[in-house]
């Protein structure tokens, strides 16, 4: 609530919470119209050799390869705390512990919206463009994976990674970390999975759930905080104590 409060706070003049979302619907309504098919039929027709690239690469959109090793770290963290470690090994196990949920969270979650969005709106896929149409839609399908398109679940997590890998990284590699998740958004219009709207409202949704996941944590001071009106990440400082006796030569008892 807190986070809320201070976003429509900082926007009330700009009307934000109101005048964006409905000019992103009437924008997404106009690509859909306009330009969907045809992008589609166009990217799909690419050579061979380039739709294989974004075959390789559209599935680094899924969420389970992120989620899974984060639930992971999440859970090997924090029963390392529960344990006689020395120092060194306890703050490398919170860091790992935090920064595990950090990604775990901003993931997870912009993902959930993304699944509950795709039920509730039932749009059909590009695959059955011929038997639906571009703007054929048929709510609250739960279980029907032809009416999911809308938006791309791929994009959404490519997106949220993305904001992710800039948090972490405190803005450096910008240019590689968006790259390439909107090369993996674009991947899904190739394979024929998505249209080019559904790629804008799921990067939509990936970019702006993990920025409200991120100052939440920021807020609270888990694992970032706010220094000079910027985010800076700070978590994995809790490995250097561990590093820095590596690096001397010491050997942790758990290695040997």
């Amino acid at each position: 609530m807190r986070v809320w409060r201070n976003l429509r706070a900082r926007n009330s003049r700009r009307r934000l919470l109101v005048l964006w979302p409905m000019a992103g619907l009437l924008t997404l309504l106009l690509v859909a119209i306009l330009f969907d098919r045809d992008v589609s039929l166009a990217l799909q027709s690419w050579p061979g050799y380039e739709r294989a690239f974004f075959a390789f690469i559209t599935d680094f959109g899924t969420s389970g390869w992120i989620l899974y090793p984060t639930l992971l770290g999440m859970l090997v963290g924090q029963g390392g705390t529960y344990l006689p470690l020395t120092y060194s090994w306890r703050w490398a196990a919170r860091s790992l512990a935090g920064t595990s949920f950090y990604i775990f969270a901003s993931v997870g979650i912009s993902g959930l919206v993304t699944v509950v969005l795709k039920r509730l709106i039932g749009r059909g896929r590009p695959l059955y463009l011929d038997d639906y149409g571009v703007l054929y839609f048929d709510p609250l399908q739960i279980l029907d994976w032809r009416l999911h398109s809308f938006p791309s679940g791929h994009a959404t997590t490519a997106m949220a990674f993305s904001v992710v890998l800039f948090t972490i990284l405190n803005g450096r590699y910008r240019i590689a970390v968006f790259g390439t998740g909107l090369a993996i958004g674009l991947s899904r219009i190739v394979v024929g999975d998505h249209y080019l709207s559904d790629v804008i409202g799921g990067t939509v949704v990936g970019t702006l759930t993990a920025i409200v996941i991120r100052d939440f944590f920021a807020t609270r001071n888990w694992s970032m905080r706010f220094k000079d009106g910027q985010i800076r990440f700070r978590i994995y400082t809790g490995f250097l104590p561990l590093l820095r006796k590596i690096r001397r030569g010491h050997i942790p008892v758990a290695l040997k």
